[in-house]
């Protein structure tokens, strides 16, 4: 069951309900909007649910596995990632399901996308480097460019409000930490 509710946990309402796993929820910038990923028709898809009228998008159910749903800071554009042509590779897709364009092209996993807060950039883990590090690819695509260089494992890139800080779950002699850059 996916659910929302009020921060402190009241209220809760159900936004979706499935016998088989549901996760990575994602809220659109407006927060009308909930992706995620639901295993329901026994394969990982993407799917996009307003909270207003209930309607739910495919918006994405490729060959392979569909997952890892991050808006852009617009709400126009989600990064996913797909395993339809190869390992996982992370794309962006327009909210209402066109545009696929693939943004990433490595023989590693590359996956956990987010969007820098001005919308350029698109984030993400891989292992291209021998250990899962950071990486940040043009929002058109393009050459990826490492971002993270402290630490052995380094996963996770999520932004600050203000888009000043960069975190990270950092993994340096079998500790698992958050970490700031």
């Amino acid at each position: 069951v996916l659910q929302v509710a009020d921060a402190d946990g009241e209220n809760p309402q159900t936004v979706v309900s499935s016998n088989e796993p549901i996760i990575s929820p994602a809220w659109s910038p407006d927060g009308t909007k909930i992706a995620y990923v639901s295993f329901e028709k026994k394969k990982p898809i993407v799917f996009v649910q307003s909270l207003m009228s209930g309607q739910r998008l495919t918006l994405a159910s490729f060959k392979g596995n569909n997952s890892a749903p991050a808006w852009s800071p617009d709400g126009t554009k989600l990064a996913i990632v797909l395993t339809h042509a190869a390992n996982s590779q992370v794309y962006s897709i327009n909210a209402d399901g066109t545009g696929l364009k693939q943004l990433t092209k490595s023989s590693a996993i590359d996956t956990e996308p987010n969007w820098s807060p001005d919308g350029k950039w698109v984030y993400f883990s891989s292992d291209r480097g021998g250990k899962p590090q950071i990486y940040k690819v043009s929002s058109i695509g393009g050459e990826a460019q490492r971002v993270t260089f402290d630490g052995a494992y380094n996963v996770s890139p999520r932004f600050s409000p203000d888009g000043k800080s960069l975190a990270m779950i950092r993994n340096d002699g079998g500790k698992f930490r958050v970490a700031l850059q």
